[in-house]
């Protein structure tokens, strides 16, 4: 299926052409980064450590994300069956007056101009409308 491509000379590469463009400025920059660090091992070996203990720091306090909050509330199946039959009544009527509601909302909007009264009563509708849809009970 990959049939392997065959280089006349495997010494050129990547590699060898880093070598071939950089290879005199590499060895004076390894020449000089041995020196720096055969010069100052105690203050390249303090700032690793000051480095590290940076790194800890972020890891564990400022950058620490929230744990996410888990509350299952656990309810045995007869209680829920028992109440649920109560909060379907509930429930309609709740739906029945929305619906009474959008229907009285919408003959208001349909008005030409609406007086201070009438504003009054769409806010209070529509406040209404909201406190119904956002029960959970």
């Amino acid at each position: 299926m990959f049939r392997k491509i065959h280089s006349k000379n495997p010494a050129t590469g990547l590699g060898a052409a880093m070598m071939e463009a950089f290879g005199s400025r590499l060895s004076v920059l390894g020449c000089r980064f041995r020196c720096l660090c055969q010069r100052h091992p105690k203050k390249i070996y303090a700032l690793m450590v000051f480095l590290m203990a940076g790194s800890m720091v972020l890891c564990f306090s400022i950058m620490r994300l929230e744990d996410p909050v888990y509350t299952k509330n656990v309810v045995s199946p007869v209680k829920v069956a028992g109440s649920s039959a109560g909060n379907i009544g509930s429930t309609i009527d709740k739906l029945q007056r929305i619906m009474a509601l959008q229907t009285e909302l919408q003959a208001l909007s349909k008005k030409d101009s609406l007086t201070r009264a009438d504003s009054i009563r769409f806010s209070m509708m529509l406040n209404e409308i909201r406190q119904l849809t956002s029960s959970k009970k």
